[in-house]
């Protein structure tokens, strides 16, 4: 799974990196053959001095045949979202892809039937 990094505020290191393609393929591998590739997006709101939830991530899942899967998880803790927007992705992906599995079930019925 290709997986594209830009970030915006933060320097992303080596640690922070793997966190991320550990959680991804963790989170991502059953959907990987569909997978054409992720972008990541990785945001620090405030600046490193400030606290609150300002270390944004938003993934954006791209399957052909489908519109981009897209979830964002905010904390203050970057590795923290990084695994929350995994899981969410995981979810919406399964959602997507099973919407889609309807929908083409429907159609063949459909031309079936007719």
């Amino acid at each position: 799974m290709r997986t594209m990094i830009h970030s915006q505020g933060i320097s992303i290191t080596d640690a922070i990196r793997n966190h991320l393609e550990r959680r991804l393929t963790t989170s991502l591998r059953r959907f990987e053959q569909r997978i054409s590739f992720v972008e990541v997006y990785i945001r620090d709101l405030n600046g490193s001095d400030k606290g609150g939830e300002d270390k944004r991530v938003l993934l954006k899942v791209h399957v052909p045949g489908l519109s981009a899967v897209v979830v964002e998880n905010a904390s203050d803790d970057l590795y923290k979202s990084i695994s929350v927007a995994a899981r969410r992705a995981k979810r919406a992906l399964k959602r997507a892809l099973r919407r889609q599995q309807r929908i083409e079930r429907k159609q063949f019925l459909q031309k079936e039937l007719d």
